[in-house]
């Protein structure tokens, strides 16, 4: 998630055997599981923002939650505000499936959340009081959009929340970041980050009103 969302960016690394994503553009080195975070605060952190994500819908998107070391392919050189980045799987041995933390960032509790609020600061990230959580439950509500835009419930829900995605973006509303702005599925993601890190607005319930009538 460069600057919270976007498939591109990392620290690079050395180390085992790579996987690869479906883009053929980042390589991951030396996946491990969460509880590998050397900051015992830190991972006491991620794991409350996956179980605030779990009370608000139910389940995860991927089973698969890992920290990694990043490089990038096809455009080498560190990047330093990638905080994670969601792969969709393929049909190749070294594609991969899950959201991956950035090793590099996600090491110290103190370091990371400074990191998330100078994207808040920027006006990349919408302004919340929980940063870590908020960064986590983007990137999962990220991988619950593309989760469910192939289903059936997405045809219902879909045009309900864009519809809110454009009267966001004709107010823009104080407080929200230029990344929901983007698109409607950052927007989304956005939306259910500020909803989860105790930073509500008319906006984030009426896309919570959306998730709970549709079930998503």
């Amino acid at each position: 998630m460069a600057k919270s969302g976007q498939r591109k960016g990392g620290f690079g690394a050395g180390g085992v055997r790579p996987d690869r994503s479906t883009k053929k553009d980042v390589l991951l080195y030396g996946s491990e599981s969460i509880d590998s975070i050397p900051d015992p605060s830190l991972r006491k952190e991620v794991r409350s923002a996956i179980s605030r994500y779990v009370s608000i819908f139910g389940s995860l998107p991927e089973r698969q939650i890992k920290v990694a070391d990043f490089t990038i392919a096809l455009a080498p050189g560190p990047m330093q505000n990638t905080l994670a980045l969601q792969f969709q799987g393929g049909k190749r041995s070294l594609n991969i499936r899950g959201i991956f933390l950035n090793k590099a960032v996600w090491k110290n509790n103190k370091e990371t959340t400074q990191i998330v609020k100078g994207l808040m600061d920027d006006g990349i990230l919408s302004k919340t009081p929980r940063p870590v959580r908020h960064a986590i439950v983007h990137e999962l509500a990220h991988a619950r959009w593309q989760e469910f835009n192939a289903s059936r419930k997405a045809r219902r829900a879909r045009p309900e929340i864009t519809k809110v995605f454009r009267q966001f973006k004709r107010e823009r509303r104080q407080g929200w970041g230029s990344l929901a702005r983007q698109d409607v599925g950052e927007f989304f993601a956005e939306a259910m980050a500020k909803h989860a890190s105790g930073a509500p607005d008319r906006y984030t319930k009426k896309i919570m009103r959306i998730v709970e009538k549709h079930n998503l």
